[in-house]
């Protein structure tokens, strides 16, 4: 099976973080990259991703709207937000969504170890 994952984040330099720590972890992954939520629907449509990270706060179409247009688009997916807003409403809205959360700022080996875990599912 083909392994896909798309980093979606504002930030250049946490898709980069995370990119690396995932492709250190399973070289066999390919990895693409999305600055918004607008961006990630055509690359996971083009792509079909199955490992998916997602920043809440992001210009355009924010992680909250991404993930409720990417779920029925690839149901099988994991789905996972990468975010500093941790307000209980946010990770409430995550596990409406089925969306795994993690807490920016996140050690690089915890990042590894919740990365290596859910792509697994898709082995």
């Amino acid at each position: 099976m083909r392994k896909v994952a798309l980093i979606v984040d504002d930030s250049r330099v946490s898709r980069m973080m995370l990119s690396s720590l995932l492709l250190a972890e399973d070289p066999s992954w390919q990895v693409f990259e999305a600055s918004n939520g607008a961006e990630a629907l055509g690359m996971a449509e083009q792509h079909q991703p199955s490992l998916i990270s997602l920043d809440i706060n992001m210009p355009v179409m924010d992680g909250f709207e991404a993930a409720a247009q990417l779920r029925p688009l690839l149901p099988s997916a994991t789905l996972v937000f990468l975010s500093a807003n941790v307000q209980a409403s946010s990770r409430a809205r995550a596990e409406e969504l089925q969306v795994h959360f993690l807490a920016k700022p996140i050690s690089p080996a915890v990042a590894r170890q919740a990365l290596a875990l859910w792509g697994s599912e898709h082995v």
